[in-house]
């Protein structure tokens, strides 16, 4: 949505640029985010950009962890390129069955996550937000998803990562490479260290049949590693979509539960007036009666003084002929 343009009665005017609000509200510390993102929403309502007001509105404070590892990401680019190139490696071996080189990449990937851990902490700590133990545990799950998912790089990379992994990290769910060939299997040297008993029957295979047979065997090793591969990789996504449906039901609980006090809270007010506003009605009421009251005693004095007006003005007449 960024550069996009809408059009209103003055004229043309740049519509809010989502991309870089999301940059800016997972750059925030989680306890400022809901605040900040509620503000965005606000303002683009009032723009009437109901587009942006709508995609900032879906987005959700994000865990400590994962602020913590997206502040490593911001500070340390050449850190999270690093990480990157280290995960498309690992995932290259992990895919053409690489035996040598996941062992020495996963040596590697042990010392970078601590090293990665240790530096996530700190700049935590820098900003004041020192981390627990169970967080700093996250983090490193969060690192091996990066490692693992190369979408999930990608996003942690630009600072923005938005959740941490709800299933299973890891690489099994990396389908072998067209052409990858399976571990080869030990010599036959190495597979047993006792020999035959000396009246051992011949073997009855030849020694082409027994390495067809290993070979077999080997690809039936492959196949069901594979599978199982397969069938670990829909239960963790099974398990991560519930996990994600468990959690969008929390969230709406919670904003239900919100919602509640606020109008529990709103019709507690209205109450408050609405007493306040009987009071005065009766004050105003018990003001008119007395208004009344006076009025009446003010005609009946008015009603006196005019009667006495008149019996002056008779007398008055009367004392006027007496003297003609």
């Amino acid at each position: 949505m960024a550069g996009r343009r809408a059009a209103t009665a003055r004229g043309m005017v740049v519509a809010m640029d989502v991309d870089a609000v999301i940059f800016e509200l997972y750059g925030l510390k989680p306890v400022e985010f809901t605040a900040a993102r509620d503000a965005y929403v606000a303002r683009a309502r009032r723009e009437k950009d109901n587009d942006a007001a709508a995609a900032i509105g879906r987005l959700r404070k994000p865990r400590l962890a994962v602020w913590a590892a997206n502040l490593l990401a911001r500070t340390h680019p050449d850190q999270a390129e690093a990480l990157l190139r280290l995960g498309t490696e690992l995932r290259r071996a992990h895919r053409e069955l690489d035996g040598a080189q996941l062992r020495a990449l996963t040596h590697e990937q042990h010392r970078v996550i601590g090293t990665l851990r240790r530096e996530t902490v700190q700049l935590a700590a820098g900003a004041g937000e020192p981390l627990r133990e169970t967080v700093m545990w996250e983090i490193e799950q969060l690192f091996r998803w990066v490692l693992a998912d190369e979408d999930a790089a990608l996003q942690w990379a630009a600072g923005r990562m938005v959740k941490a992994p709800t299933g299973a990290v890891g690489f099994d769910g990396l389908e072998p490479a067209p052409g990858a060939a399976p571990p080869p299997a030990a010599p036959a040297s190495h597979r047993s260290s006792a020999a035959p008993p000396p009246d051992a029957p011949a073997p009855r295979r030849t020694d082409a049949a027994a390495a067809q047979a290993a070979d077999d065997h080997e690809d039936q090793v492959a196949r069901r590693a594979a599978e199982k591969r397969r069938a670990r990789l829909a239960a963790a996504r099974e398990q991560a979509d519930a996990s994600e449906e468990l959690r969008r039901a929390e969230e709406r609980l919670a904003e239900a539960a919100a919602a509640r006090d606020r109008a529990e809270g709103d019709a507690a007010a209205l109450r408050d007036e609405l007493t306040t506003l009987r009071q005065r009605v009766e004050e105003a009421q018990r003001a008119a009666r007395e208004a009344k009251r006076l009025h009446r005693q003010a005609g009946q004095e008015r009603a006196k003084a005019l009667r006495a007006v008149e019996s002056a003005a008779r007398r008055l007449e009367e004392l006027d002929r007496g003297e003609d």
